[in-house]
């Protein structure tokens, strides 16, 4: 039976509603899910998988010295007044070297290779990296630190040691170019021939110290950064790729081909999170990220905390800090034994970089208040010293990152080395970073036409094929109606007239 011509075009319009919902609301979904679990996988042929091996814009790095005004009372015990001198900038590019795929479990393997230029116009204003700055002597301080904790009994020799290699030393401070303790090296003469200073330059180039480079003449040169400065990290690192599970991307399951670390107790040593530079799309509030450090060699857990938007793009705000290792029973076995955790806001970098430091927020946010009682001149805030990074939850793309991380000393105070016998003791900041990243406006145009502007088209598309097909049927079968009632009224008023 022929349908009439407005029950045809209402049943077309019927059909262009329900294609609208089915293909708005079921389809268009899982299509795109289905494509983004392709794209954001580290397969070779995605954009994510070159990106993810070269980041191919600059990060910021940027470093903040803190500059002793106080010396002299310092190093009788007084609490120090700091000022803070930064930011030194430097443009960091990174990228991934030595990469091999793993088909047969699904991972990759690669190396590091971080590349800085320091960048005056982006730094403070008249800074040049010349400048000379007043901090605790990172490299003295840190080698009596080490002998304290691991063989007490040699201090003295140290001591005298220290006599030799730094030249009749005043006071346990250094004056050093800004630009020459953080990348280009301060020297350590290690060209004596006395047993005392000798015996240590020995120990010192046998353990192979954090940041020292040995040099000819037995020269040693000690930098913060320069050892890292466009140099292939040694430590391969395996990642999932996420082609089989998306929700796997990044996530690290293990370095140096060990699948846990020996440094921690229990499962702090546990590898969790991804590398840092990519994360699974998808992203709910409620969602815990994760991201494994290998500089601090622990995972991090920033939690959500509000809603943002980046260049127009609706983000998700993701925060962290160091934690309170006595009272969080995650954190606990960062500690070298139960009951014997640092004050709240800190962590003992030792095991971990082989250097007695202690890591904190900036300015000790978020610590024990008796941290930030112990000097002056630090001025917390949230704003300024907080971790803090900006995802876009769809795809689970950092649109922008703030990761900032204080460097803290003890001043050990010992009668045994004469320069440490008045120190407080107590624990003092010598400089904090921030790596930063922000997505340009090319690639924040880029996601937004792969990700966004086919998702709007749809979503306008579909309202208006449901509201005009819907119209549409409704039209039609109100036409198709009406038109039957019309008919045999209109024939009882023509018979009731001609009767």
């Amino acid at each position: 039976m022929l349908l009439p011509k407005e029950l045809k075009y209402s049943a077309i319009a019927g059909s262009v509603a329900v294609f609208g919902i089915i293909f708005g609301w079921v389809l268009f979904p899982v299509i795109l899910k289905g494509q983004l679990k392709k794209e954001m996988a580290l397969s070779k042929k995605t954009d994510v998988r070159k990106m993810w091996e070269t980041i191919p814009f600059a990060l910021e790095f940027k470093v903040y010295l803190f500059n002793y005004t106080n010396v002299e009372e310092v190093q009788k015990g007084a609490k120090p007044i700091l000022k803070e001198v930064g930011p030194y900038h430097f443009d960091e590019w990174k990228e991934k070297v030595d990469i091999e795929d793993h088909e047969e479990d699904d991972t990759i393997t690669y190396k590091k290779r971080d590349t800085f230029y320091f960048n005056p116009e982006m730094s403070g204003p008249g800074l040049t990296g010349e400048e000379i700055v007043v901090m605790p002597h990172i490299f003295m301080v840190g080698m009596a630190l080490t002998v304290n904790r691991d063989k007490p009994a040699m201090l003295n020799m140290v001591g005298k040691a220290m006599n030799g290699i730094f030249d009749s030393p005043q006071d346990v401070f250094m004056r050093v170019k800004a630009l020459d303790i953080l990348f280009r090296g301060m020297i350590i003469n290690c060209a004596r021939t006395e047993f005392a200073p000798k015996a240590t330059c020995t120990a010192l180039k046998k353990e192979g110290v954090t940041g020292l480079v040995i040099e000819p003449n037995n020269q040693f040169r000690f930098s913060l950064f320069g050892t890292r400065n466009n140099t292939i990290d040694p430590h391969v690192i395996t990642v999932k790729r996420g082609i089989q599970n998306v929700m796997d991307v990044g996530q690290v399951v293990a370095i140096d081909g060990k699948t846990e670390q020996t440094i921690w107790r229990d499962t702090c040593n546990e590898y969790h999170g991804t590398d840092g530079t990519v994360f699974p799309p998808f992203l709910k509030e409620t969602d815990r990220i994760e991201s494994f450090s290998t500089d601090l060699c622990r995972t991090f857990r920033p939690w959500y905390q509000k809603k943002t938007s980046y260049r127009g793009i609706k983000t998700n705000r993701y925060i962290a800090n160091i934690g309170n290792f006595a009272e969080d029973p995650e954190l606990q076995c960062f500690c070298p034994e139960p009951g014997k955790c640092p004050p709240k806001g800190l962590m003992d970098l030792a095991p971990c970089m082989k250097a007695p430091m202690y890591a904190s927020m900036p300015h000790f946010l978020d610590s024990d208040p008796a941290l930030l009682n112990n000097v002056r001149g630090l001025t917390p805030d949230i704003d300024q010293h907080g971790i803090e990074i900006d995802f876009e939850p769809i795809s689970g793309t950092p649109m922008v990152a703030k990761q900032r991380i204080q460097f803290n000393l003890p001043l050990l105070k010992t009668d045994k080395i004469d320069l440490f016998k008045e120190l407080s003791g107590d624990i003092v900041p010598v400089f904090w970073i921030e790596e930063g990243l922000a997505l340009n406006k090319t690639f924040v145009n880029m996601l937004k036409h792969q990700l966004f502007i086919p998702k709007r088209v749809v979503g306008v598309l579909r309202w208006w094929m449901v509201s005009f097909g819907s119209l549409g049927a409704v039209i039609g079968i109100i036409y198709h109606f009406r038109g039957k009632h019309t008919y045999p009224s209109l024939y009882f008023t023509v018979f009731h007239f001609h009767y």
